[in-house]
């Protein structure tokens, strides 16, 4: 038997699930994607939380093939990741988690491990033993001529063999990671362990705006001089070795910065800032990067700099949050003074740092103040920041990894002037330090936009914020010469299921033309907005949606993400609905969630053996109760897949028998199928990217098992 055809994508389906197994209770649960959310269930051990629903996600009933990698806590519980493995190697980015409420209630299960089939299993025993593999330098060698590293390393380039999995199975690949400095930047790569092709890859650099594009396409096509690899590998370690890797060095071409020990040292300074830029400090469109020194006086905010280290007499602008120092070029080193005062104003490099220092330094402690703090921290250490950076471009950006950092560029408008590009950007470290995984999916749309969100959220909140264009992302940064900036407020842009939202992509749906990330920060800035005027805090709409960000994997999609939020809402709030109907709503204004379809049940009738006889399908959330007669038997199924929509069917035969499961288009031509074994759930999807609807047949065949009505029995269940 073949393993699943293609990579589906999965739209939400409600389903009632009654059952009792090893202690563990169930109640309800409802899918979307590939997130399983459970209300009124008590889970025992996440072991037995697995066993239950392994069935379900295709997992062996031993649970071999998963190995404990994580125990992560949050607010309201434990979330246990397990990643899965092939025959000792990692299946990368496959992992389900189990996530436990702290009264012993199963909260959620995020599932991205794939099906194994005998046919797969044995493809893998032979490119690991018996196929030739080409071995790690020479994948680096691939890898970093692939992305043409330019400029100086800011990690030692790692490689590792894993599984990638593909439509025939699994692939063995090096998965390479090389992290430069910008505009180089950092890639993940997956190259094929025997012919050297590139199979997929993902930026770890995440920049305030496209600029060039952050693919390995892009950086294949330029021309100019490559740093030769052994060399520049070389120096890094080098200066990594003086400087003392170990401690938790981030590396330069210029030298090694060692972050500071997380420990408060009660020593303050003071230093200007603009709160949160100076345009709606003075609640002014007149100002712009030329405007006269003096023009921006009325902005100044003098801050205390919290927690600063002193050696020697010299303040240093290095606390147990932050670490001002130098990463990127230029090569600028950071402001000290001898009394803890900073006095300089824009234009000055080392305004930029008491900037910077000040709103990071801040918002970790509003995070910590939410309740994530000892083993629910998030970014709870020195965090390295090079406030001229990006080789003086007009960007900044997230640079992840064991060693991450943020950096700002100094083109046009300095963005560490502007506390939206700040907090925005570490609205990137946010996520990554949150779930390590996030990639795939809407993840680069959704990173964005929480991005924005994250630095709407602080803006709304100052004196100004809810009057000086609260709709505007990089209110001073952006909106005037330097670049157009983004909104907060389009609730015109529409969810397209059949599509991927890749970071700030544009996009046209319905006529209207928007960014990608625009699509995501709109329900969470909406929904922020309607919260607040209801009398809300803000403090509980962060809780929530930094909440939502545990228990979860890669390959997020829009629908999976916005379903974990509402579901933070109803249990961080269970006795206020507020939260979570005002989430719901946004999402759904925006076609990203939909209205739940209530449950349809019907029995396939015969005789249905043929298209023209096929049982129709009318409403989505439709589960058909079949019997396989006889071996000779097949049942068709007709469904008319509205525009934009995409249809996922799923095939549950009894214990005992193996039916498969295939998808025709209206002419009869076969568009994809699904042979998962004995037992085992067959799914297949197709997404109508039309502007009309479709009609497709799913078929159902036997293959192997029981037939007749006691052991022939299987569901289909229909969902779009």
């Amino acid at each position: 038997m073949q393993a699943l055809l293609g990579s589906p994508s999965r739209k939400t389906i409600a389903t009632l699930v009654f059952l009792a197994y090893a202690g563990i209770s169930f109640a309800a649960s409802s899918t979307t994607e590939n997130i399983t959310v459970f209300t009124d269930t008590k889970a025992g051990s996440p072991q037995e939380v697995l066993r239950a629903h392994a069935e379900k996600f295709s997992l062996p009933a031993s649970l071999n093939n998963l190995v404990l990698v994580r125990t992560q806590e949050s607010l309201l519980g434990t979330h246990y990741h397990y990643q899965q493995m092939l025959r000792g190697l990692k299946v990368d980015r496959a992992e389900i988690v189990v996530s436990i409420g702290k009264n012993g209630e199963l909260l959620k299960i995020f599932n991205e491990t794939k099906p194994v089939s005998d046919k797969a299993d044995a493809n893998a025993v032979n490119q690991l033993y018996v196929q030739s593999q080409m071995g790690k330098d020479r994948a680096l060698d691939i890898a970093w001529a692939n992305m043409k590293v330019q400029h100086p390393l800011v990690n030692e380039p790692s490689t590792e063999l894993v599984w990638v999995a593909n439509s025939d199975g699994f692939q063995l690949a090096h998965k390479v990671q090389i992290a430069a400095q910008m505009p180089t930047g950092g890639f993940v790569q997956y190259i094929n362990a025997q012919s050297g092709a590139l199979l997929d890859s993902h930026s770890t650099s995440f920049p305030r705006v496209k600029g060039e594009e952050r693919s390995i396409a892009a950086r294949s096509a330029l021309t100019g001089p490559t740093l030769d690899r052994l060399s520049a590998t070389a120096t890094m370690s080098t200066l990594a070795a003086a400087q003392g890797k170990s401690t938790g060095a981030t590396i330069a071409a210029q030298g090694v910065t060692t972050a500071v020990a997380a420990v408060a040292s009660g020593i303050n300074g003071s230093g200007l800032a603009f709160d949160p830029d100076p345009r709606t400090a003075i609640n002014s469109d007149a100002l712009t990067d030329t405007s006269a020194a003096t023009a921006f006086d009325a902005a100044y905010s003098t801050k205390t700099l919290r927690d600063l280290t002193v050696t020697a007499g010299v303040y240093k602008l290095s606390g147990p949050y932050v670490n001002i120092t130098n990463i990127e070029a230029p090569n600028t080193a950071p402001s000290t003074t001898t009394n803890g005062v900073w006095t300089a104003k824009r234009g000055n490099n080392a305004f930029d740092d008491t900037n910077v220092y000040f709103h990071i330094d801040q918002n970790q402690r509003y995070i910590q103040s939410l309740g994530f703090t000892g083993t629910k921290s998030i970014i709870n250490r020195p965090f390295n920041v090079d406030t001229d950076g990006v080789n003086g471009d007009d960007n900044s950006h997230y640079s992840g990894g064991a060693s991450d950092y943020l950096a700002f560029g100094h083109g046009c408008v300095n963005d560490s002037e502007d506390a939206d590009v700040i907090l925005h950007e570490y609205g990137h470290g946010i996520q990554a330090n949150i779930n390590s995984s996030w990639s795939g999916g809407d993840t680069g749309a959704m990173g964005e936009g929480f991005g924005d969100y994250w630095a709407a959220s602080y803006s709304y909140s100052t004196p100004n914020g809810k009057t000086y264009h609260p709709e505007w992302a990089f209110s001073w940064d952006g909106h005037g010469a330097c670049w157009a900036g983004r909104l907060l407020n389009r609730t015109n842009t529409k969810y397209n299921s059949a599509k991927t939202y890749a970071a700030h992509q544009s996009v046209t749906e319905g006529g209207i033309t928007f960014q990608s990330d625009e699509l995501w920060s709109a329900p969470l800035y909406t929904s922020m907005v309607n919260l607040i005027a209801a009398g809300k805090p803000r403090a509980n709409i962060d809780k929530i949606i930094l909440e939502a960000h545990f228990g979860l994997g890669a390959n997020i999609k829009m629908p999976a993400m916005a379903t974990a939020i509402v579901n933070a809402a109803k249990n961080l709030f269970p006795t206020d609905t507020t939260y979570a109907t005002t989430f719901t709503n946004a999402f759904v204004a925006q076609n990203i969630l939909t209205t739940t379809t209530p449950p349809t049940v019907i029995s396939e009738t015969e005789s249905n053996n043929t298209t023209a006889t096929a049982n129709a399908i009318a409403v989505s959330n439709t589960t058909v109760n079949g019997t396989m007669s006889a071996s000779t038997d097949v049942d068709y199924f007709s469904v008319s897949i509205p525009a934009g929509k995409t249809l996922t069917v799923k095939l549950t035969p009894n214990s005992t028998s193996d039916y498969d499961l295939e998808l025709y288009s209206s002419t009869g031509t076969k568009l994809t199928s699904s042979t998962a074994g004995t037992g085992a759930v067959d799914t297949v999807t197709n997404a109508n990217t039309g502007t009309t609807s479709k009609t497709v047949y799913a078929k159902v065949i036997y293959y192997a098992g029981g037939t007749g009505a006691t052991s022939g029995k299987y569901t289909a269940a229909f969902t779009w």
